[in-house]
């Protein structure tokens, strides 16, 4: 058994002989292929890898600010302008205004044809019904001025994410 043993340790020996000079041992290169191609194509391959480590840091300071502009964009505030809005105060003050006149108006004039069924004078109807006839006519008028001041607020809230939108376009096609 001392003899199989002894046999068993030379073997053993052997094999880390034979594994330490493998491990010194350099791959031979591809047929057709010498150190100096190699070292070429790590060259190659190195450029190649610096050049797509700079796309990628570009690409990400581009990300970047366009996340600032978002967010500056989504910062600022989305409501009506400040000075639509006063418009649209003013507008609607005339308009009571306007109403509240044509109210009297209609009223007053009423109380006119009553009179006139009773011999009133004709030519005060027939004023009265024109002024009747203005305030209609400026009360139509102030309407439409309403509708206009609208539009224009409405307008300006369409159009304000349609410029943000082509301009992240603009810059994205830079």
């Amino acid at each position: 058994m001392s003899n199989l043993e002894d046999l068993q340790g030379r073997i053993l020996a052997a094999m880390d002989r034979i594994g330490d000079g493998l491990e010194g041992l350099v791959p031979a290169p591809a047929p057709g292929e010498s150190a100096a191609e190699l070292r070429q194509q790590l060259d190659e391959e190195r450029t190649a890898n610096a050049q797509l480590e700079e796309r990628v840091k570009a690409l990400h300071r581009r990300q970047e600010e366009l996340e600032a502009a978002l967010d500056a964009a989504q910062g600022t505030p989305t409501g009506p302008d400040p000075e639509v809005t006063r418009a649209m105060a003013g507008m609607e003050e005339a308009l009571a205004r306007l109403r509240a006149v044509n109210t009297r108006l209609r009223e007053n004039n009423r109380l006119l044809r009553e009179a006139g069924a009773g011999g009133a004078d004709a030519e005060a109807v027939n004023e009265s019904m024109a002024a009747e006839l203005e305030a209609l006519r400026a009360d139509h008028a102030a309407a439409g001025a309403e509708a206009e001041t609208i539009l224009t607020a409405l307008s300006a809230l369409v159009d304000a994410p349609g410029e943000v939108s082509q301009a992240t376009e603009t810059e994205g096609n830079s």
